[in-house]
């Protein structure tokens, strides 16, 4: 009765009598009891990879992606783990402690992929976000960077423009949007620290720059007039972009894609796409 099953034949009254008895003890279902009979565990494992070091932007990339699925999963009687992986060398002990019905793995190693991967037993639907994995047995959610750049590019002169971009340790994102942001890769930087972007900045006066992660778009800011700047939202955070600039964002499209995506693969692990990489597109472009 307590874990509210529907085809249950107990009498109305008995029953809120019961569930009357079990709110004032506090009562709280077992985990690990509820796993043995439905063999599921009700945990959703969230996976992000971090680098030594990390600046403020990058460790504030993901925030509003985590609390969205993490609202989203939760709403729907999940339970979540968050995971911090050394990107370089992923301790999986801790992950192969916990039985988890669904996996995401956030801006992963493509070289340490199949290692995680391989700690998850099939059937166990695992979902990549922002990264270029080669493996057409599982779903990467990645942002629609060639559409997001169709937007800007067209208002920027290319031997006029230059990009500022987070880094990832998926270094084939990284090149990816190099390749198509159709700025030349000279005029590109990769932000890893405010000295060296200062330094980039200084050789681009007078030019329209284009900036990946609303927090790195802060940093330049205080080196460059924002008026000169587009701002392509990847953090989920378009309100802290300088009034002055541009800006392109994706909303809350891509917690909302992974998060449903999960949910069909949990109930049908064919029920997928058949294209692999799911694109969320920019939802505006002020």
């Amino acid at each position: 009765m307590l874990n509210n099953v529907a085809n249950q034949t107990i009498p109305d009254e008995t029953k809120c009598r019961v569930l009357d008895a079990a709110k004032q003890l506090n009562y709280v279902p077992n985990l690990a009891a509820r796993s043995l009979v439905k063999q599921k565990s009700g945990l959703i494992g969230i996976l992000i990879n971090r680098a030594d070091n990390e600046g403020f932007w990058k460790q504030l990339r993901y925030s509003q992606f985590i609390n969205r699925l993490e609202r989203l999963l939760s709403d729907r009687g999940y339970h979540v783990v968050l995971f911090s992986l050394d990107a370089s060398s992923p301790n999986l002990d801790i992950i192969s402690e916990r039985k988890l019905d669904g996996v995401f793995v956030v801006d992963v190693k493509e070289e340490n992929f199949h290692l995680i991967s391989s700690h998850f037993s099939a059937g166990v639907p695992l979902i990549v976000v922002d990264s270029i994995i080669d493996d057409p047995l599982f779903y990467k959610v990645n942002y629609d960077y060639i559409d997001a750049f169709a937007n800007v590019i067209t208002t920027l002169q290319h031997n006029q423009s230059y990009m500022i971009i987070d880094s990832f340790n998926n270094a084939d994102l990284v090149n990816f949007i190099c390749t198509h942001s159709g700025i030349g890769l000279g005029q590109i930087h990769v932000m890893e620290d405010e000295q060296t972007l200062k330094a980039f900045l200084e050789q681009q006066k007078n030019k329209k720059g284009i900036i990946l992660n609303e927090f790195v778009a802060i940093s330049a800011a205080k080196y460059v007039n924002p008026t000169s700047l587009t701002v392509i939202c990847t953090a989920g955070c378009p309100e802290i972009v300088p009034p002055s600039a541009a800006q392109i964002s994706f909303g809350d499209h891509k917690p909302e894609e992974a998060f449903q995506l999960m949910m069909h693969l949990l109930k049908d692990p064919t029920s997928g796409p058949v294209h692999k990489y799911i694109l969320v597109k920019a939802i505006s472009n002020e």
